[in-house]
């Protein structure tokens, strides 16, 4: 292998920007079903809240398998239309077409529990499924787009940005554009999120704006497809798939990257399930107040996104990460505090007027800014981690396993979603959540509350404790391209 060609290059701003497009396919898939999935199933289907988990956590933890899998596909293509494109394209199309059949489910299925939850099971199989074949290949795509080491903070920090923003235009606001409130007969309120059409329009609509994404990701890419069929592969066969993954998995750096990734995540998607039956249910917010309590939480993970280019050019990764922990921490906390004290007062945010009714909204807003903020810092941190160390892999060995690399990333992120999915919908059948119920007990919403808000700071506490002996650096990565290139 000539190392000569794996010198770093600086990428164009404008080429991260169109690269993170396509991350508004992943955006709409993973969070239409993360923010809305579990309402739906329960509140509108009617499915036990039990139910409802298993069959989320099944197909994510389908997907993580399927990942490994499509990561050495995509890494042993041999196309003139390169590894990578291929895959996105179709994927993207797959996606967007599952997402909608998602939310559009036909009366048939629902004449009993059993058929109810093999058609959610098999489609959520369906939908992620093309989301291995989409999400793999793309994230390999800018591991190959930005090959520097702060470039790849800025790539990942600019993608995490792009999936958050799309994710407040179609996640927060969608309290507002798809969710509104309606009016019974007698004229009391009836809340957004119990009405059924809502769910179709945010479907369909979802589902169009994926494509549309998927499409112009491909086409301003188009510069980066390399003509694959002549570079050095291992082969697509058992043995070699099985060789490639051991081999990942045996790779000190990246098992450090492994177990903070898995830990974290299962923290963060166990707060993202349930604080928002924390304010439907008990804090008894207007569709507006939704949407802003809903929307400081992709604001801060954006945020926190944008920010990791400038941090790790100051401080370097692991003390960001370190940073990023001691935010989310912090706001997680504060969430319990004002709970478990009971200066969230559910009465004033439905009963009171004008300011003083918006207190609990800006209360729990800003705490969840601020988890969510940290949050944002450590999963696009950790993805540009391992593209480091993808990069010494490739000078140790000789062969590129961008993909690969990105695929056991994919596959752990996802499985401790899975795990986190799981539990969560038997937490909620465990402190007594009734599923169509208009609303719950005072009693039960203030211990989902107190789950989600003190479970995800506990565990990300927990995560950062395994990075404290990381060695990659700029320094440290520098030193080993030195030595491979001269």
């Amino acid at each position: 292998m000539n190392t000569k060609t794996a010198i770093s290059r600086e990428t164009p701003v404008k080429d991260i920007w169109y690269y993170a497009i396509g991350e508004g396919s992943t955006s709409i898939a993973l969070n239409g079903v993360n923010n809305f999935g579990m309402i739906f199933y329960t509140q509108i289907l009617g499915l036990s809240a039990g139910y409802a988990g298993l069959a989320l956590g099944i197909s994510t933890l389908w997907d993580a398998i399927a990942d490994p899998l499509m990561g050495h596909i995509t890494d042993n293509t041999k196309s003139k239309y390169g590894r990578r494109h291929l895959y996105i394209f179709i994927g993207g199309i797959l996606l967007s077409t599952s997402f909608l059949f998602l939310w559009f489910v036909p009366a048939t299925f629902r004449t009993s529990t059993q058929l109810l939850f093999c058609y959610l099971l098999v489609v959520n199989l369906i939908l992620k499924t093309s989301l291995a074949i989409f999400v793999v290949p793309y994230t390999a795509l800018g591991f190959e787009v930005c090959t520097t080491y702060d470039g790849r903070s800025k790539l990942q920090g600019i993608r995490s940005f792009f999936n958050m923003a799309i994710n407040f235009i179609f996640g927060a606001a969608a309290w507002a554009l798809f969710f509104k409130d309606g009016i019974a007969k007698d004229g009391s309120r009836i809340d957004g999120t119990q009405i059924s059409s809502n769910y179709l329009t945010m479907g369909a609509t979802l589902a169009i704006t994926s494509l549309i994404l998927t499409l112009l990701c491909c086409h301003f890419t188009k510069k980066y497809i390399k003509d694959s069929r002549n570079m050095i592969m291992e082969g697509n066969s058992i043995r070699y798939f099985l060789h490639d993954i051991w081999a990942i998995l045996k790779d000190k750096y990246a098992q450090k990257i492994f177990i903070f990734l898995a830990i974290a995540q299962f923290g963060m998607i166990l707060t993202a399930q349930l604080q928002i039956f924390a304010y439907v249910d008990f804090m008894q917010f207007s569709s507006m107040k939704k949407t802003f309590v809903h929307g400081s939480t992709m604001i801060g993970f954006a945020l926190g996104s944008i920010s990791i280019a400038a941090l790790v050019k100051h401080y370097d990764k692991k003390i960001t990460s370190y940073i990023g922990a001691g935010i989310a921490m912090l706001g997680g906390i504060m969430l319990f505090v004002v709970f478990s004290c009971g200066i969230m007062n559910p009465h004033m945010s439905a009963n009171a007027s004008g300011l003083i009714g918006w207190v609990p909204a800006f209360t729990f807003a800003l705490f969840q800014f601020l988890f969510w903020g940290g949050c944002g810092i450590l999963i696009p941190l950790a993805t540009s981690m391992i593209a480091d160390i993808s990069e010494i892999n490739k000078y140790r060995t000789g062969i590129l396993k961008d993909g690969s690399y990105s695929a056991m990333f994919a596959f752990i992120l996802k499985a401790s979603s899975s795990g986190a999915l799981f539990i969560t919908g038997f937490l909620l059948s465990f402190v007594g959540y009734v599923p169509e119920a208009q609303m719950q007990t005072l009693s039960v919403a203030k211990n989902i509350s107190s789950v989600a808000f003190l479970g995800g700071p506990i565990l990300i506490f927990i995560a950062i404790l395994t990075m404290i002996n990381y060695p990659i650096t700029k320094k440290f990565l520098d030193k080993v391209r030195d030595e491979n290139i001269n």
